[in-house]
């Protein structure tokens, strides 16, 4: 514990300083954006480049991102990964283009962090309620139909054992009625308790982020959702064991 003592005192710098000063430009992009940028383009821009500073500022997390090539500008994606740490969701950040979060409602309640999620169009979910997840579903065709990226995590949660979960079907259903690609991720390397009851970071790790190929509706608008999901799900299993 003594040893991340100096790891968790960087960090938490870091953070403090990324807040204090970063969060009145976030205000000032909003303000100034918000009433002809009706894609929030230029604020989920400004949000890859706040979140990438974590991973490139603290010297000790390292993250290795391979098939960034795959990506294409001129598209929109439904970006799915694996999930087992708060960690992946600053990972993510170094893919590089502009997206909104589906995110549990749990999040958008924390302080600063989840009001800005709301100003930058990140979509709540809350996981028990049928009314939220029909919402997610009409609220994320909207922004897709506007040339936004999506992010979910298709597990709906984090993984509590490390192993890849269930896969919810609702990205893909999203994929069926907007006919917008997929595009699998996987992350390898994250710590699942990051950050410990004591305030203390984890220490020093590397992160792989590895885009696989992308799945255009012409691939799967004949399958079932439920036949999709699980092709999906075992593509990123499969993936997954190589690099672990």
């Amino acid at each position: 514990m003594i040893k991340k003592i100096p790891y968790s005192i960087y960090i938490w710098i870091i953070v403090l300083l990324t807040v204090l000063f970063l969060t009145p430009i976030f205000l000032f992009i909003w303000g100034f954006t918000f009433w002809f940028d009706k894609r929030l383009y230029v604020l989920n821009s400004y949000s890859i480049f706040w979140g990438s500073l974590y991973t490139r500022l603290i010297p000790w997390w390292k993250v290795r991102v391979e098939g960034k090539e795959k990506i294409k500008k001129d598209k929109t994606y439904i970006i799915i990964a694996n999930h087992q740490s708060i960690e992946d969701v600053i990972v993510m950040y170094r893919l590089g283009i502009p997206f909104r979060w589906v995110s549990k409602a749990e999040v958008f309640r924390i302080p600063v962090y989840g009001w800005l999620m709301r100003l930058k169009g990140d979509i709540r979910l809350l996981r028990t309620s049928k009314t939220s997840i029909k919402k997610m579903i009409v609220d994320g065709e909207k922004v897709l139909r506007l040339g936004c990226n999506m992010v979910i995590f298709p597990e709906g949660t984090r993984s509590k054992n490390g192993r890849l979960g269930n896969f919810k079907e609702g990205a893909f259903r999203l994929a069926y009625t907007t006919k917008r690609t997929i595009l699998p991720v996987i992350i390898s390397g994250t710590v699942p308790n990051i950050l410990n009851r004591h305030g203390l970071f984890y220490g020093k790790h590397t992160v792989t982020l590895k885009i696989l190929d992308d799945i255009p509706y012409d691939n799967f608008c004949n399958l079932d959702v439920k036949e999709f999901t699980r092709q999906t799900r075992e593509i990123i299993e499969n993936e997954r064991s190589k690099i672990e």
